[in-house]
């Protein structure tokens, strides 16, 4: 399993680019490979991530999700449906408001997240073989800070 597929156009950055530029490259980069590692399993990133964020709360609103994951909401709707139909998520009513729903994985949605996590945990071993390990960790520490508002 490769660190990118092959492309006909690489994604690069130009010479003296700028912090928006490097991170918009890398991002794109990244993406790109785990996207077609996530396609192994007929998974989209953005349906990993759905999933992902899923798991780590008891049921999540369409607009925590949105807010969470960046989404579009027509996209994030599109997502959702694609996993209640696949029953690897479900639609509860919010038990404080029922006029809303809140999405839940399901354990079929849980197991199907075990064997994407392998996969980008696979994934990202062979970017930090590529990079490098102190690399990856440094990029990872300072993302994280950022994200943090450190």
């Amino acid at each position: 399993m490769g660190v990118e597929p092959p492309a006909t156009s690489p994604v690069t950055a130009p010479p003296g680019a700028s912090l928006v530029e490097l991170l918009t490259v890398t991002q794109r980069r990244v993406a790109r490979g785990v996207s077609a590692v996530l396609a192994e399993d007929g998974a989209t990133l953005d349906t990993y991530r759905v999933l992902r964020c899923l798991a780590a709360g008891p049921g999540r609103s369409m607009t925590e999700l949105g807010a969470a994951l960046s989404l579009p909401a027509p996209t994030l709707t599109r997502l959702v449906d694609g996993l209640v139909d696949a029953a690897e998520a479900y639609r509860l009513p919010d038990p404080c408001d029922g006029r809303r729903v809140r999405v839940h994985l399901s354990a079929r949605g849980r197991t199907r997240l075990v064997r994407l996590e392998g996969l980008v945990q696979a994934h990202e071993a062979a970017l930090s073989s590529a990079w490098g390990p102190e690399r990856v960790d440094a990029l990872t520490r300072a993302l994280a800070a950022l994200e943090d508002g450190d």
